[in-house]
C-alpha cells in the first residue's frame, strides 16, 4: 500500500514539474506579431503586388505576420485619423502627409524605420521634405511632379498651334476648341476633394503665389496672387470653358477620365498619367506634355509631390516595422511598388539614376528644379490641405470668400 501511495505522489510529482515546465517553455511558443499595414491605392495593381510581397515577406519572417488595408486617396487620410483616435494604431501608413503625426509624437525618427543602408539610397532633397524641426520621421517611396497634358488631335483640329503658355493663350485656345468642338470641355478642372489642393497650388503657382513663408512662418493664402488665380479659373468656368461643376469633380474618376474618352481637351496631369491611361481607355489619345500655363510676367512652375512611409509607435513593433520595410526597398521588391503604383519618380538613387533615361518619366525628373511643393514639414499642412480641399468646393462661386476662409483656418491650425 506504501509503496502504491510512494509511486502514485511520485507519478503526481512528475505530472505536476511536467506543467511546471509547460507553463514555464510557453513564453516561448509566443504568438505571431501582427504588422497592421494601411497603404494608399495609387492603381488597382496595388494590393496584387501586397500580397504577393507579403506572402514571401512571411515566408522569410517566421513569427510576422502581415494585416493590409489598401485604402483609396480619398478616405486614407481621414482612416488613419479614425483609427489612431480609436486606439486602432497602424504599424505603418504610405501617405501623403507626415509633420501633423510627428508633432503629436505619433511616428518613430526616419533612421528607425530603415536601416542606414536603405537611408543612404534615400535622394537627399527628398529627405530634406520628410523633416520636421530637423529631424526626417517618413521615409519617401516616390515622388511626382505635374505637367499640362493635352489632346494633340483636338488642338490641331481646333487651330491651335501649339500648347498654350500663357493664361491669354489658354482662354484663346479654349474659345477655339469650344468652337470646333461644342460637345468637348476645354479644360478639364477637378476641385474636388480627391485632389483640390494640387490644382490650387499649381495655378497659383502660376500667379507667383506659395502657400507658406518659411521666414515668417505664416501661410499666405489671402494675397492677390491667389485671388488672381481663382479669378481666372472662374472665368473659365463662368464661360463654360471647363466642365460642369468642378467643386465636384474629382481627378480622377473626373477629369481623367474624360480626357480618356476625348471629352477634355487639356488637363492636369501626373507623372502617372500616361500610365493611367494605357489602363483605363485612353490608350488611343495622342496626348503631348507641357509645362503650366502661367500669369503675365510670370514662370511655369510645376508641383512636385512626395508620398512616404511612416511608422507608429502605439505598438511598439519598430523592429518589425524596419524589417517589412527595408524588404521594400530592396530593389527588385522597390521596382515591383513603383511598377504597381503606375509609374512616378523613384524616391532612392539607384532607381532614379534608371529612371532618368526613360522616355516618360525623364522629362519629370527633369522638371523638378521648377517643383514647388507643398509645405509637408509643417505640423499644420494636415488641416490647412483639409481646409483648401473643403473651400475648393465652392471657390468658383466667390473666390475671395474661399480665401478669406483658408486664411483663418489654416492660421488657426497653425497657432495650435
Amino acid at each position: 500500500m506504501m509503496k502504491r501511495n510512494a509511486a502514485r505522489l511520485a507519478t503526481l510529482a512528475a505530472i505536476s514539474l511536467g506543467a511546471s515546465v509547460a507553463l514555464t517553455l510557453a513564453p516561448a511558443q509566443a504568438a505571431d506579431v501582427h504588422l497592421k499595414l494601411v497603404m494608399a491605392s495609387y492603381t488597382d495593381a496595388m494590393t496584387p503586388y501586397y500580397t504577393d510581397l507579403i506572402t514571401r515577406f512571411e515566408a522569410a519572417n517566421p513569427g510576422i505576420k502581415v494585416d493590409l488595408d489598401v485604402v483609396a486617396w480619398p478616405e486614407i487620410g481621414q482612416k488613419v485619423k479614425t483609427l489612431i483616435a480609436s486606439g486602432q494604431s497602424p504599424d505603418i501608413v504610405n501617405n501623403d502627409e507626415f509633420a501633423g503625426e510627428a508633432a503629436d509624437g505619433l511616428l518613430y525618427p526616419a533612421d528607425q524605420i530603415v536601416s542606414p543602408a536603405t537611408l543612404a539610397d534615400i535622394v537627399p532633397a527628398f529627405m530634406t521634405n520628410s523633416q520636421y524641426k530637423g529631424v526626417a520621421y517618413a521615409v519617401p517611396d516616390l515622388a511626382s511632379a505635374r505637367a499640362f497634358f493635352y489632346n494633340k488631335t483636338i488642338l490641331k483640329g481646333a487651330g491651335v498651334a501649339k500648347p498654350p503658355a500663357t493664361w491669354a493663350e489658354l482662354k484663346a485656345a479654349a474659345i477655339k476648341i469650344k468652337a470646333k468642338y461644342p460637345t468637348v470641355y476645354p479644360l478639364g478642372l477637378p476641385l474636388g476633394v480627391e485632389e483640390a489642393q494640387a490644382e490650387f497650388t499649381v495655378w497659383g503657382g502660376g500667379n507667383g503665389a506659395r502657400l507658406y513663408n518659411a521666414t515668417t512662418n505664416k501661410y499666405t493664402i489671402n494675397t492677390p496672387a491667389y485671388l488672381g488665380a481663382l479669378t481666372f479659373l472662374k472665368s473659365l468656368v463662368d464661360a463654360k470653358l471647363t466642365q460642369p461643376n468642378p467643386g465636384k469633380t474629382n481627378r480622377t474618376d473626373g477629369a481623367w477620365t474624360l480626357f480618356a474618352k476625348g471629352k477634355v481637351a487639356m488637363v492636369d496631369g501626373g507623372v502617372f498619367l500616361p500610365d493611367w491611361l494605357s489602363k483605363n481607355g485612353g490608350a488611343a489619345i495622342k496626348w503631348g506634355a507641357a509645362p503650366f500655363p502661367h500669369a503675365p510676367g510670370k514662370s511655369d512652375v510645376t508641383l512636385g509631390v512626395q508620398d512616404y512611409f511612416k511608422g507608429y509607435k502605439a505598438n511598439g513593433r519598430v523592429a518589425e516595422i524596419r524589417k517589412f520595410l527595408d524588404f521594400i526597398f530592396v530593389p527588385a521588391n522597390y521596382q515591383g511598388f513603383l511598377t504597381a503604383a503606375g509609374g512616378f519618380i523613384p524616391a532612392t538613387k539607384s532607381a532614379g539614376a534608371v529612371a532618368a533615361k526613360d522616355p516618360i518619366i525623364g522629362p519629370y525628373v527633369a522638371l523638378l528644379p521648377k517643383a514647388i511643393f507643398y509645405p509637408g514639414t509643417i505640423g499644420s499642412w494636415a488641416a490647412c490641405k483639409s481646409t483648401i480641399i473643403t473651400e475648393m468646393g465652392t471657390a468658383m462661386l466667390n473666390p475671395q470668400k474661399s480665401l478669406t476662409n483658408i486664411q483663418k483656418k489654416c492660421d488657426a491650425a497653425n497657432a495650435g
